[in-house]
């Protein structure tokens, strides 16, 4: 997101909340519009972002070998990878599998937010699709660029999301009311959910299994009931996830054996290392812009009780604090309170853990007995999705984006809940507002992309010229704007041949990029 429409963002928020116009958009032309648009626009991105690092490896002949031997020793993303060989053989399916995914992210995500089944008529206004879709193109850059930007990446971090979104929108309901019964489509239909969303990413797995009994734990306690559709749910998610974890590459991460690059390590001092530096920097911290919306719904919705306590006014300290001191740090991260490290980090974990637990407190004291329990959920899956990461080495930004997107539906559900207890509420400037910043953020990417696609075309221009005059040497220019994409020159030698082989450059020229 560029740094110069954060003030848009925070303006949007406000403008939505305090219309004095009766004026409503109602046609769903518009929302069609919308969709058509944002799906145009990662058909550009999906086209222009190019193959890097992990596509290398991923489009030569021996990972259809390693396909053939199911994976063996290599992970147990199996859809993934195969997923990731697809992409990498084929432009056109690298466009699809990323244009077609975003838009089931959204679209998934406003069902969500506005409480709608899939077959319903909806007419309603365009603020929360707008919204929703300016906050997922307000990621960091360090998540954008190892999410939409590192199409390896994203075939394992975002398509998994909307197979779990399916079955969280058809239970959310169950937070607010009973059911009375699901039909067998969606009791039948989360049998190959629950087994395909097992194979893409190890936390997300893990978490899938566990919401999965929360639900029957849930349910059984509230409503002395447990549905089918749970039952379903859960034996599939765990076949799902003993299919993964069956590989043999997790036992020898386990051992620190060497056979992956990944290692697990449960000591005490690794784990809580982690969860300070990596947990609570990805979740909370680096989501400055998410950070200060989420301040200001809140704030919204504690003015519009009219209660003066202390809880209220120690909240607002803290979600104005802490969004100032996230503004702060995105300016200039290499300041320390004390020139020590490890003091800010400790620091930092505490105030980004005091802010999460706010927000859950101020949801808990402020919203009606019959939204708060799902939106806490909501707000806690995002931190429940990160948690795993904390025992396993290395990972990324790109490990935390589902956490971010359950961090948007929190603040979607907030400005839901704020607005349908508003009455009429003018919706047309608004709405213009959140498209113009919409509109500026896509300008932004489009331009970014447009000069990353020119020096990658270039770049194959000259691979191709050298190759044809059979030259020594070849020199590549660097694509700029690497925040935004994934590792675009290879990091060292052994990637330096896997780049040579991906682009049929022959052995013995010697490669170098400046």
């Amino acid at each position: 997101m560029p740094e110069k429409t954060a003030e848009f963002i925070t303006a949007v928020f406000f403008v939505a909340v305090s219309g004095r116009e009766k004026m409503k958009i109602k046609d769903n032309r518009v929302r069609y519009f919308i969709y058509a648009a944002f799906f145009m626009l990662f058909v550009y991105l999906g086209y222009k972002v190019p193959y890097c690092h992990d596509e290398w490896k991923w489009g030569l002949p021996q990972r259809v070998e390693l396909m053939k031997r199911g994976f063996s020793g290599y992970n147990g993303r199996y859809l993934g990878n195969i997923l990731a060989l697809l992409i990498t053989r084929s432009e056109v399916a690298k466009i699809l599998v990323i244009s077609v995914c975003m838009v089931l992210i959204v679209w998934l995500m406003e069902m969500s937010v506005r409480r709608k089944t899939f077959s319903e008529k909806d007419k309603s206004d365009p603020i929360l699709l707008l919204s929703l879709i300016l906050l997922l193109l307000a990621v960091p850059a360090s998540l954008y660029g190892q999410s939409y930007g590192w199409p390896a990446a994203f075939v394992n971090y975002e398509v998994p999301v909307p197979l779990f979104l399916v079955y969280f929108i058809w239970t959310d309901e169950l937070y607010r009311n009973k059911v009375e019964k699901y039909s067998w489509f969606q009791t039948l239909a989360v049998i190959p959910l629950g087994i395909c969303v097992q194979l893409f990413s190890e936390n997300i797995t893990i978490i899938v299994v566990a919401y999965a009994v929360w639900m029957m734990i849930y349910t059984g306690a509230r409503y002395r009931k447990i549905y089918l559709i749970e039952v379903n749910y859960l034996w599939s998610a765990i076949l799902g996830a003993v299919v993964m974890f069956s590989n043999s590459a997790y036992s020898s991460a386990a051992v620190h054996n060497g056979k992956t690059y990944k290692s697990i390590d449960m000591s005490a001092g690794v784990l809580l290392q982690r969860f300070v530096v990596r947990i609570w920097t990805n979740l909370v911290l680096n989501n400055w812009v998410l950070t200060v919306i989420l301040a200001v719904l809140l704030t919204a919705l504690i003015l519009k009780k009219r209660k003066q306590s202390f809880a209220a006014a120690e909240m607002l300290v803290v979600f104005w604090g802490y969004s100032v001191y996230s503004i702060f740090h995105r300016i200039c991260p290499e300041w320390t309170f004390d020139g020590n490290q490890a003091v800010d980090r400790g620091i930092m974990a505490l105030l980004s853990m005091l802010f999460f637990i706010n927000v859950l407190l101020c949801i808990w004291m402020f919203t009606e007995k019959e939204e708060r329990i799902s939106i806490c959920i909501t707000y806690l899956g995002s931190l429940a999705f990160a948690a795993p990461l904390i025992a396993a080495d290395p990972i990324g930004p790109r490990c935390f984006y589902i956490s971010y997107v359950f961090e948007v539906l929190t603040a979607a559900k907030i400005l839901q809940y704020f607005l349908k207890n508003r009455g009429e509420i003018q919706v047309f400037y608004p709405a213009l507002i959140l498209a113009v910043t919409v509109c500026i953020s896509a300008v932004f990417y489009v331009r970014i992309f447009m000069i990353i696609g020119k020096y990658s075309d270039y770049r194959a221009e000259l691979i191709e010229e050298a190759v044809e005059q059979n030259a020594e040497e070849l020199t590549l220019p660097v694509i700029p704007f690497s925040d935004y994409t994934g590792y675009t020159e290879p990091i060292d030698e052994i990637w330096n041949e896997k780049f040579k082989e991906f682009y049929h450059i022959p052995e013995n020229m010697t490669v170098r990029f400046e």
